[in-house]
């Protein structure tokens, strides 16, 4: 009785908290909200709440009403955020629920274009020039490029010094410019740069070479177990919201997620979609128990403390 007794769903807008800046996952959720909206037959829109790695806007819709019209696009940062952070108020294991995957990405290590550096091996044994080590760019402390720097500083002796930004787009600034010697991106931000010659990519951070950069190597190939690895978004809705909104709203990422065409233009961005036919809340949920446990396990054994 109960059941049928609660309102269709949606019927008004929906609003995706995006907690990172404007020039990175958005893009790809940009698209996708749109053929979501045309699913769903209500508009989606992207709120940029940021701060924290992300976890300002994981934990504003933590608190939101359980009622499916505030979700939320998650990424690793949000599992680091209990082990990088002292003073947050929400558990994404426990305070969101899963509605579906997204896609995933490769990360890559790029350099300016006028850089001396041309490959990982001159990061690895610096000329005298760079005795002192690298600049490393980052886009915000508690990110996945965060965290690959620190992991190549203590597992192959890399010398990096640490250069924070606010955002992805702002640090490809500045190696552009040379004001910074590295950054570990995600590819899909750094691709159209590289394609257009402003800087260039040293390394695939991953198993496989990208197809997007099948001329670059990957950190396999050097042989740097524990290197490679992949981001990915995905969106999550507070807990306990119902099932059958949650049910409605991963139908509808997946019929966008179907839709001719779709998987084609995100692959050329270097963004791996998500399946469709396998792409359930269920299946997200141990996802990100498996992604909790390994990176706990990771900045653990890296003795990486809070952030105060």
């Amino acid at each position: 009785m109960a059941a049928s007794l609660a309102p269709p769903f949606p019927e008004r807008p929906i609003t995706i908290v995006v907690g990172f800046p404007p020039g990175g996952g958005d893009m790809l959720m940009g698209e996708i909200a749109r053929y979501m909206g045309e699913e769903l037959g209500q508009e989606l829109t992207l709120d940029y709440r940021l701060g924290a790695a992300g976890n300002i806007g994981a934990a504003s819709v933590a608190r939101s009403a359980r009622d499916g019209y505030t979700i939320f696009l998650a990424g690793r940062p949000n599992i680091f955020h209990r082990l990088m952070y002292d003073e947050v108020d929400y558990d994404f294991s426990f305070d969101l629920a899963p509605v579906g995957m997204v896609a995933r990405m490769p990360f890559v290590m790029v350099t300016g274009k006028h850089s001396p550096l041309t490959s990982l091996n001159d990061v690895m044994a610096p000329a005298p020039t760079h005795s002192q080590g690298f600049t490393c760019a980052f886009s915000e402390i508690g990110t996945t490029s965060h965290i690959l720097g620190g992991f190549l500083q203590q597992t192959v002796g890399i010398r990096l010094v640490n250069a924070p930004y606010h955002g992805v787009v702002e640090a490809l600034a500045d190696v552009i410019g040379g004001r910074t010697d590295l950054l570990i991106s995600p590819l899909p931000m750094a691709l159209p740069l590289i394609r257009s010659g402003n800087i260039k990519p040293l390394v695939v951070m991953a198993r496989e070479r990208a197809a997007a950069l099948p001329a670059v190597p990957t950190t396999g190939e050097f042989r740097l177990p524990g290197a490679e690895t992949e981001g990915w978004y995905a969106l999550m809705a507070p807990a306990r919201t119902p099932r059958p909104v949650i049910a409605t709203l991963n139908r509808a990422v997946n019929a966008a997620l179907a839709r001719p065409g779709l998987k084609e233009r995100l692959e050329q961005l270097a963004y791996m979609p998500a399946h469709p036919a396998d792409n359930t809340p269920e299946r997200l949920r141990a996802h990100l128990a498996d992604e909790t446990e390994k990176w706990t396990a990771v900045l653990m054994d890296r003795n990486i403390h809070p952030l105060h």
